[in-house]
């Protein structure tokens, strides 16, 4: 049997994150005897898949941190810090002619790594992946738009994770020849099936059986908006004590929500549960999913909650695609918290809850489809 193909996929971290998450399903459920995963990390290794990723037979290589001159570093510094980012690039690709495919999900220094990895390099295709859909403000977001209009000029292919996130990355002159591919963030279904039973075991262990339960996946991250989150809450747990709020992740900003919930008086009731490998299983005690991130490309988490069959709450920065399920209700963060709060209560107060996995899977959001297209695609531009 010949060897499998080695698809080079460009991460920052390989985390607990959508896009981590994503590239996970798809890992798991390729032909690993024919597309092999390695992964260039550019934020330091350490993160929660490495493990899993050497199991699967995956590689893993570390590029030297190289942060924005936004963080308030000497622009002298910055300069030197992306010198040394290029010369540890041209060395590793040239030590690696096995790379014809790599996957670009950073598509910030795309103008960087993609002309390196093709001219010191043996790779043919390079794939540009849109995940979000907007850039942070700031000189951050000027820098990133800089940036990404070297993207037609550098890569090979392009992807996007929605609409909205195709647009926010590719000129118009990109989307209107139709090369431009919509890779859906598929899910597994058969690990959200709604069971009853298992139900009311997980909320008896985590001590909510008689609670209405909402909930949250996400990094504590300023534009996932935990701050507002727990504003709603607020409101919501005013209204009605029955209220609890879980929130999974972890991120630089949980600090400063464990100190809001402490100052509002709700530590019974926000229950921060940490980075878990048990998402479904979680989702399974919820009553409601609530996503009120100031922008997102797809959230995978989206797609998971409505696979679990729990109607989300999101914000009008989230692509409208995410519903997929007709489940999902859209509000603008510029309406108050207690706007927030009454809409939720109405949702939970009319759902009836069900197994939603066949419009998961006839809205073509099932990974094994998303992964049969991504495994014909690397193995066809492998061998071009």
């Amino acid at each position: 049997m010949s060897e499998p193909i080695r698809v080079l996929n460009v991460v920052g971290r390989m985390g607990l994150g959508g896009i981590e998450t994503l590239i996970m399903n798809i890992y798991r459920n390729i032909d690993r005897d024919k597309v092999q995963f390695d992964f260039l990390i550019h934020k330091g290794l350490g993160g929660a898949y490495e493990e899993e990723i050497r199991s699967l037979g995956g590689k893993l290589y570390e590029m030297p941190v190289l942060r924005d001159g936004a963080t308030g570093e000497k622009l002298k510094t910055y300069y030197w810090k992306v010198f040394q980012y290029r010369s540890a690039l041209k060395h590793f690709f040239a030590s690696h002619p096995e790379y014809h495919v790599i996957h670009g999900h950073m598509t910030n220094t795309a103008a960087i790594y993609m002309p390196i990895a093709k001219k010191y390099g043996n790779v043919k295709c390079c794939i540009a992946h849109s995940h979000l859909t907007q850039a942070r403000p700031g000189l951050t977001g000027v820098v990133t738009d800089l940036l990404h209009r070297q993207i037609p000029r550098v890569a090979t292919d392009f992807f996007a994770c929605s609409e909205m996130a195709a647009k926010w990355i590719y000129p118009e002159k990109i989307l209107k020849s139709g090369k431009v591919k919509i890779i859906k963030n598929g899910v597994d279904p058969q690990k959200f099936y709604f069971d009853g039973e298992k139900r009311e075991r997980i909320r008896e262990q985590l001590g909510v059986s008689n609670k209405i339960v909402i909930g949250n996946v996400a990094r504590f991250k300023k534009e996932k908006n935990h701050e507002f989150q727990i504003d709603v809450f607020n409101e919501l747990f005013k209204s009605n004590n029955k209220y609890v709020l879980l929130l999974i992740g972890d991120g630089e900003l949980r600090p400063i929500i464990q100190d809001k919930v402490d100052r509002l008086g709700l530590n019974d009731s926000v229950i921060f549960l940490g980075l878990r490998n048990d998402v479904p299983d979680l989702m399974l005690a919820m009553d409601l999913f609530f996503l009120p991130s100031l922008y997102e490309g797809l959230p995978v988490v989206g797609v998971e909650a409505q696979a679990s069959g729990l109607p989300v709450i999101t914000s009008t920065g989230v692509t409208k695609e995410v519903d997929i399920t007709q489940n999902v209700t859209f509000l603008d963060l510029s309406e108050k918290a207690d706007v927030w709060a009454r809409e939720i209560d109405q949702v939970i107060r009319n759902f009836e809850r069900k197994d939603m996995s066949e419009y998961i899977r006839s809205n073509g959001y099932d990974i094994t489809q998303t992964t049969e297209w991504l495994e014909k695609f690397y193995l066809d531009k492998h061998n071009c």
